[in-house]
């Protein structure tokens, strides 16, 4: 005689907490398409300011704190061109921000985004034999790259479908 045994899944998943969303650190803020364009007096032939495009990254009216060291660090960095560990240590300094927030939030999102790229140059003090890396961070354009593609590729969508209704 054979019998069958249900196997209860329920039983060996573990039950995860209900979602709360995408987590912050891991998205772009896109407010009303309409409101952004209203509010930034969108035009093809207008351009974007700094302040504007770090508040996808770092929306002012969520993470205010954030917005504001993100915004003067690019500035500072737009400005240099190339920062490394002291200009970066200077920087946290004058302007009084929490080197916590610097490094494990500020630096690590702009860099995950394409905004800036972070090398490090590897040395050794002559009277030390510890090695130590220096950051060196310089603005990327790999988030405009990126977003260029992505919009390319969806309008080359629309207009696939359009050619593909056209001819139906």
């Amino acid at each position: 005689m054979e019998t069958t045994h249900q196997y209860d899944i329920q039983t060996e998943v573990k039950k995860q907490p209900p979602s709360r969303g995408i987590p912050s650190k891991e998205s772009i803020w896109l407010d009303d398409l309409k409101k952004l364009r209203e509010s930034w007096k969108y035009h093809q032939n207008v351009r974007l300011e700094l302040d504007q495009i770090l508040q996808l990254i770092f929306p002012q009216k969520y993470q205010a704190k954030y917005y504001e060291i993100a915004l003067n660090f690019m500035k500072k960095l737009l400005e240099k061109i190339e920062m490394h560990g002291d200009d970066l240590g200077q920087f946290i300094k004058e302007n009084n921000y929490s080197k916590a927030t610097f490094y494990n939030v500020i630096l690590p999102r702009l860099r995950k985004v394409g905004m800036v790229s972070v090398k490090r140059e590897q040395f050794a003090p002559q009277h030390s034999k510890q090695k130590y890396y220096r950051k060196i961070v310089r603005p990327s354009t790999e988030f405009s790259i990126f977003l260029n593609h992505l919009a390319r590729e969806y309008e080359s969508i629309i207009e696939t479908a359009k050619a593909r209704a056209g001819n139906a």
